[in-house]
């Protein structure tokens, strides 16, 4: 470190000022506030505390981000957000100077000079106002763990609201309920989610009376700014909500500068209570049934609840969502996507900048093999809302991972682990999007943390990919193991059992393709057509590419496509055909016919072709 430089001391570097006690920079010449975020700001203040010296990003990445896991690619959207906002170009030549597979470098000279902010600080002068905040899951004390969903609709409904006040930031509910049932420093979720202040609360229950209690907190200091009680009626939750969010901003806005704050009623998401209970109870079993099991339970409630309010624009975009991943886990659920897709145009002509209706519709779209307007209407999901990990999760698996843009899938994936560190699905992605770039240790690594965050081993995708990277080590016996440990109860018998163990044989040795291949058949053969799921037969396909047995390979993908016909789609999620252990099958001239029976030709030819393959007379090359 340079000598005489403080950690909290006032710095000038070519036009700008740092003063890293205020957290703020401004421009030499006038005082104009610099627009930085948080990390960006933590990324500048090291680099100019350590002007000249070349630092690694393994260096960079521990002192902007303290014990988190995060990737490099992390670090490079920060690099790349401090040059635009110093103007200094993608490629740095005054300010941060990339070098080549080493680190960056901070060239500008800098020294350190008085803060010449008056100790009364004017409209002119005074520090940019703090505004984000994260609302946390409220904690629910009725005693009856079936309300669950009532105090997280609590919280859901102030995320919505104050999302909406001008100029503040709020973390989407997929980022906030990540620390749920999690002992974690409120300050070390401030710091995940980029965030000043942090709202808690709790809600308890007697009778048709709730008493709700809310704690707002200072994210840096961890000390309390503001608390209080409300004790109403269940039926008055929707003036409660709007009376808890005008109490929250007004208390902000007397925190960042002594002056009251209007608040503009808003309207509720419906009218219909019960609706909206229904609404919740769906949200909150969707949230835990990670097999899907209570799937028709939820669409039944979203549909009562639509059937009461037709109106209620949140509750066809869950059902969107609900069957997008009922899709994936296949889970038979009555009715269509294209029945769905008619109720979601809908939302479009009340609101068309939801962006979580843009979100539903590029799912939609994507499962119909409809790709180029599912790229459209992701890119209008992220236009009207950047910060929800959801749109970046589904945009991810759905249509980047699908359609082989795989270094776009893990931008994505990266995106969605950026908003919300602490989300197991946002490590499930990360794991599958490394998996298919090449990354085994971090896709391990990713892997891993989904566990440590309580993740059920044999929950899909986790097995597979864990299984993947064990083979890609060599560790062939904890391959096998793992895959047995997930074989379903259709396959989990002792014949199941040995054709795993002869295919883990086969590619261990290089030899016996055809007993391990014959095996699989015999399995195959004895299954009921209903019996064995989609998520079966795709890994079939990858044994069976793995085998060089590319007829039975393309047999069970036709077989899986037929069976998505039925219901109008072509399925979704189907990045494992990008894997590298599937090139075979790409390069098969089989494959042609199948990328054009999912429509895939007219998306390539107006987006590019996929990554390592080209467009060349009408097909696609893949090496």
């Amino acid at each position: 470190m340079a000598e005489g430089l403080r950690a909290d001391g006032v710095y000038e570097f070519g036009g700008f000022r740092l003063h890293a006690a205020q957290r703020r920079v401004t421009a030499r010449a006038d005082g104009r506030p610099i627009e930085l975020t948080p990390k960006a700001l933590d990324a500048l203040h090291f680099l100019v505390r350590h002007p000249g010296e070349l630092l690694d990003k393994s260096t960079l990445i521990a002192a902007v981000w303290p014990n988190v896991v995060v990737e490099e690619n992390n670090l490079n959207q920060v690099v790349s957000a401090l040059r635009r906002a110093l103007g200094d170009g993608s490629g740095g030549r005054r300010f941060i100077v990339t070098v080549p597979g080493r680190g960056y470098q901070f060239v500008a000279p800098v020294r350190e000079v008085q803060d010449e902010t008056p100790a009364t600080p004017t409209a002119a002068t005074a520090p940019a106002a703090r505004k984000s905040i994260a609302v946390l899951p409220f904690v629910n004390l009725t005693g009856d763990v079936a309300k669950d969903y009532f105090s997280d609709g609590m919280a859901e409904e102030l995320i919505h609201m104050l999302a909406r006040a001008p100029g503040l930031k709020v973390p989407s509910r997929t980022s906030s309920f990540s620390y749920k049932g999690r002992n974690v420093d409120v300050r070390q979720i401030a710091r995940d989610l980029q965030v000043d202040f942090v709202l808690e609360g709790s809600v308890r229950s007697a009778g048709e009376r709730i008493r709700v209690t809310v704690q707002l907190i200072d994210g840096t200091t961890g000390f309390h700014l503001w608390s209080e009680n409300y004790d109403r009626q269940f039926g008055d939750v929707f003036k409660l909500q709007d009376e808890l969010a005008r109490a929250i901003l007004t208390t902000l806005r007397l925190t960042l500068d002594g002056q009251a704050s209007a608040h503009t009623r808003q309207e509720p998401p419906t009218r219909d209570i019960e609706a909206y209970h229904l609404y919740l109870r769906a949200e909150a079993l969707q949230a835990v049934a990670v097999s899907g099991s209570a799937y028709p339970d939820a669409l039944r409630m979203l549909e009562e609840a639509l059937a009461r309010d037709p109106s209620f624009a949140r509750a066809r975009n869950a059902i969107a969502s609900l069957r997008a991943i009922a899709l994936v886990l296949d889970v038979p659920l009555p009715g269509t996507l294209a029945d769905t897709e008619r109720d979601v145009l809908r939302n479009l002509s009340a609101e068309s900048k939801l962006a979580s209706t843009h979100a539903a519709l590029g799912v939609i779209y994507a499962a119909q093999g409809r790709w180029v307007p599912a790229h459209q209407q992701f890119e209008q999901a992220i236009a009207s809302d950047d910060g929800d990990p959801l749109t970046y999760q589904n945009y991810g698996l759905h249509l980047l991972g699908s359609t082989g843009f795989l270094h776009r899938y893990l931008d994505a994936a990266l995106n969605a682990h950026r908003l919300a560190p602490a989300w197991t699905v946002s490590h499930i992605n990360l794991a599958v999007s490394h998996l298919l770039i090449d990354d085994a240790q971090a896709a391990e690594r990713h892997a891993s943390m989904c566990i440590s965050l309580g993740m059920p081993q044999a929950v899909q995708p986790l097995p597979d990919v864990r299984c993947q990277v064990a083979l890609r080590a060599g560790r062939f016996a904890e391959a096998r193991d793992i895959i047995v440990a997930g074989l379903p109860p259709q396959m989990g018998d002792s014949a199941g059992i040995e054709a795993v163990r002869k295919l883990i044989a086969a590619l261990e040795s290089g030899t016996d393709a055809a007993a391990a291949t014959h095996a699989l058949d015999a399995v195959r053969r004895r299954l009921e057509p209903g019996a064995w799921s989609q998520i079966m037969k795709r890994r079939f396909i990858v044994w069976y590419t793995q085998l060089g047995a590319l007829d039975q390979a393309f047999e069970v993908t036709t077989q899986a496509l037929d069976h998505y016909s039925h219901s109008g789609t072509i399925g979704t999620a189907w990045c494992f055909l990008w894997m590298r252990e599937m090139l075979p099958f790409r390069q098969d001239d089989r494959f042609q016919a199948l990328c054009r029976r999912m429509a895939l030709f007219d998306f390539w030819q107006q987006n590019g072709p996929p990554d390592h393959c080209e467009l060349h007379e009408g097909k696609l090359v893949c090496r």
